[in-house]
């Protein structure tokens, strides 16, 4: 959705990921160029600890087959912010990043979805041959080759979510 920094009133993060996925000339890019550019908007990497918690968490969740590195990159920089005494906001309309963010204890935003209401543990399994494949790493079956699909095996209310 393009968060526009400059009329922030606090720190604001992003990251390298984030800066390679926008396209050029558009109005998100020039937006984080000039927020950059004035100090608004800091990119930073995320330290290897967080991003290997992170992909560990969407392992266990479910999420990691549907998160790009840009998102995880965002959730890691935001535990990694939250380590050190801050009380970092993911702004993002992404479910399963707040999926993640919401198991991580982590405060997200939607720009322009109402978000999450319920934190979902997804298994990922075959529709052909209805094999399970709880650890999240596969794309196609390893018996029968059919891309997986994920179905939610367990909910429950999302808390983390900010206002």
């Amino acid at each position: 959705m393009g968060l526009d920094p400059l009329g922030l009133e606090f720190e604001s993060y992003s990251v390298p990921e984030v800066t390679d996925e926008l396209r050029q000339q558009t109005g998100p890019s020039y937006r984080l160029t000039v927020s950059t550019a004035s100090g608004k908007m800091k990119i930073q990497s995320p330290s290897k600890p967080s991003s290997d918690r992170v992909l560990e968490e969407a392992r266990s969740l479910g999420d990691k087959v549907v998160l790009s590195k840009a998102d995880t990159s965002i959730v890691a920089l935001a535990l990694d912010l939250s380590k050190e005494g801050k009380t970092p906001v993911i702004v993002s309309d992404d479910y399963a990043v707040q999926n993640v963010a919401e198991a991580l204890k982590l405060n997200y935003q939607s720009l322009a979805t109402f978000g999450i209401r319920q934190k979902f543990n997804w298994v990922l399994y075959c529709p052909a041959c209805f094999r399970q494949y709880p650890n999240g790493d596969e794309q196609d079956c390893l018996v029968c080759g059919t891309k997986l699909k994920r179905k939610p095996v367990d909910k429950e209310e999302a808390k983390q979510r900010s206002s």
